[in-house]
């Protein structure tokens, strides 16, 4: 008798597990290789660092996901799709963030068992977003929006050529054997939410030194001058994603700030940094 209750307990257990099995739920997939960016004209270039997805179904995070990506997909059927740009935080890759001026990706679609959905993405601007400070930044198609270092030994020239520039213009600070200081400052500014409103700078850039982006505070005395990042060199051209509005909070009490981009060098070795596309951009 005992074994017959063994029995039974053994097949109510397997059969347990087989209706388990049977119920097991077959994904859909989303495949997307990558998230275009659309600017408006008044907006500068289009170029972007999307490296990562945060995606949403029915407004639940299903995760971040590293682009290209192949994401299974649990609720099937008739869904809706949210999809967040990801950057890295000040070039960091362990500081994934979604960037908070670009539009969120929205789809109402039908996600099927075992079928692959391809789709790329298209974002713009926050309509919300500022770009028309006093200084909104360089893309130096017309010109070149910089002041200097007295201590600078050279400054940005306008370069065209294919070869050497990113998107038509660019800008190059060459420091040859016998100069050994680089600093360019973006005019002065007062007009920066300091309450932890997102406040962004956005450049492409390669380099053949470690250079740093720094504040100066009320003016542009040494004494006032802040550290914010620093970046490695890098062989070809890359954007980096800068969050200010940290430092703009901490430094509330200021009147003005002026930003800075420079570097030293060792004489006796030649030195190239290459910039474009430069925007400071806040809400």
């Amino acid at each position: 008798m005992k074994n017959q209750y063994l029995l039974l307990v053994c097949i109510a257990i397997i059969s347990l597990f087989s209706c388990d099995k049977q119920k097991a739920i077959v994904p859909g997939f989303l495949k997307i290789d990558d998230v275009v960016l659309r600017s408006a004209p008044d907006q500068g270039s289009s170029t972007d660092r999307i490296t990562d997805i945060n995606v949403f179904i029915n407004d639940q995070s299903i995760g971040i996901f590293e682009l290209p990506a192949l994401i299974p997909i649990q609720t099937t059927g008739n869904v809706n799709l949210k999809i967040r740009s990801v950057i890295y935080k000040n070039g960091q890759s362990n500081e994934k963030v979604d960037y908070p001026f670009f539009t969120t990706f929205v789809l109402d679609t039908l996600f099927i068992p075992d079928t692959q959905m391809e789709l790329t993405p298209v974002v713009e601007y926050q309509s919300t977003a500022i770009f028309d400070d006093p200084w909104a930044g360089e893309d130096f198609e017309t010109g070149v929006n910089f002041n200097y270092s007295p201590q600078s030994d050279t400054t940005f020239q306008r370069i065209t050529n294919p070869a050497e520039a990113y998107e038509g213009a660019s800008g190059l600070a060459y420091l040859t054997e016998d100069m050994d200081f680089f600093e360019a400052w973006s005019p002065t500014f007062s007009n920066i939410p300091r309450t932890g409103s997102a406040v962004w700078m956005e450049m492409d850039y390669k380099s053949t030194h470690q250079f740093a982006i720094t504040v100066f505070v009320n003016g542009t005395s040494v004494g006032n001058q802040q550290s914010i990042v620093s970046f490695n060199p890098r062989a070809t051209y890359g954007k980096v994603y800068i969050e200010l509005n940290e430092v703009f909070s901490t430094l509330s009490g200021a009147i003005n700030y002026t930003l800075a981009i420079g570097f030293p060098k060792q004489k006796g070795e030649t030195a190239q940094f290459y910039i474009d596309n430069v925007k400071l951009i806040r809400f």
